[in-house]
C-alpha cells in the first residue's frame, strides 16, 4: 500500500490555518514596514509601495564598471537525455567547465539605490520641517559605528561575493540611536545610518582594500546585492521601529 496524506480536520480549521499563515507571513511584515515608514513621514500606502519597489529592485543590478581582473566562472554540470543508434534512451552528462571572465561591479536597485534615494528624501524632509541641521552629526556618528561593525564582520563569499550578518546593522543602529541620539532625530538617523552604514561597511569600504577585493571571486560584485541586501533591509525597518 502506498502512503498518502489525508486531512480530516474540516474546512473551517483549514481556512483558519490559511488566515493565520497569511497574517504571520504577509500582513504582519507589511504592517511593520508601513509603520516604520510612517515614522519617517510616508503614508501606509506609500510605505507598501516602497516595500514592493525595494523587493522588486533586489533583482535588478546596474553594471557600472568592468574590471580587467579575470575570475574563474564554473558552469554547472548538465544532464540531458537522447537516443542512441538503436533507438534506446541514453543519459548524456556534460562535465562542469570553467572559464575566465572579467569581473563586473554593479549597483543593486533594491539594496543600494532605493535606500540611498529614500535616505536623501528623509533628510531633506527632516531639515525642511524641523529645520533640524543638528541631525547631521548624529547621522554621521551612527553611520560610522554601523560601517565599522559591518566592515569588521564582512567576509568574501563564493556565491554572493561579500556577506555580512543579517541582523548586525540593525543591532548596532538600535544601540547607538536609542541610547545616544535625541528622540526627535531617531527615526531618520536610524534609517539613514542603518542602511547606508551597512552598504559602506559591508561592500564599499572592503572593496577599497586590495587584499579583500582580491579575495572576491564572483563574476558580478553587486553593491547592496545578495549577502548585503538582507542586512540593509532589516536595518532600515527594524531599527526605525525599535528607535
Amino acid at each position: 500500500m502506498n502512503p498518502y496524506f489525508q486531512y480530516s480536520g474540516g474546512i473551517i480549521p483549514a481556512l483558519l490555518l490559511l488566515v493565520a499563515l497569511f497574517f504571520l507571513f504577509v500582513f504582519l511584515p507589511v504592517s511593520l514596514v508601513a509603520d516604520a515608514f510612517s515614522k519617517l513621514g510616508l503614508t501606509p500606502a506609500q510605505g507598501v509601495l516602497m516595500l514592493i519597489a525595494i523587493l522588486l529592485g533586489r533583482m535588478i543590478n546596474i553594471p557600472v564598471h568592468t574590471s580587467e581582473r579575470l575570475v574563474v566562472v564554473t558552469r554547472p554540470r548538465t544532464v540531458s537525455f537522447g537516443m542512441d543508434e538503436g533507438g534506446r534512451p541514453v543519459r548524456i552528462e556534460e562535465e562542469a567547465e570553467s572559464e575566465l571572465k572579467k569581473q563586473v561591479f554593479a549597483l543593486n536597485v533594491g539594496g543600494f539605490l532605493m535606500p540611498l534615494l529614500l535616505s536623501v528624501t528623509f533628510i531633506i524632509r527632516q531639515h525642511m520641517i524641523f529645520q533640524a541641521g543638528g541631525v547631521y552629526p548624529w547621522i554621521g556618528f551612527v553611520l560610522l559605528m554601523v560601517a565599522a561593525g559591518c566592515y569588521a564582520m564582512s567576509k568574501p563569499d563564493p556565491f554572493t561575493g561579500m556577506r555580512i550578518p543579517l541582523v548586525l546593522p540593525a543591532l548596532i543602529t538600535f544601540a547607538c540611536v536609542y541610547f545616544l541620539v535625541p528622540p526627535e532625530f531617531r527615526p531618520v538617523a536610524a534609517y539613514v545610518a542603518g542602511t547606508m552604514g551597512a552598504v559602506l561597511g559591508g561592500n564599499v569600504i572592503p572593496l577599497m582594500v586590495p587584499r579583500f577585493r582580491n579575495r572576491v571571486g564572483t563574476e558580478m560584485v553587486s553593491i547592496g546585492g545578495p549577502g548585503t541586501f538582507g542586512g540593509v533591509f532589516v536595518a532600515g525597518i527594524l531599527s526605525v521601529l525599535l528607535a
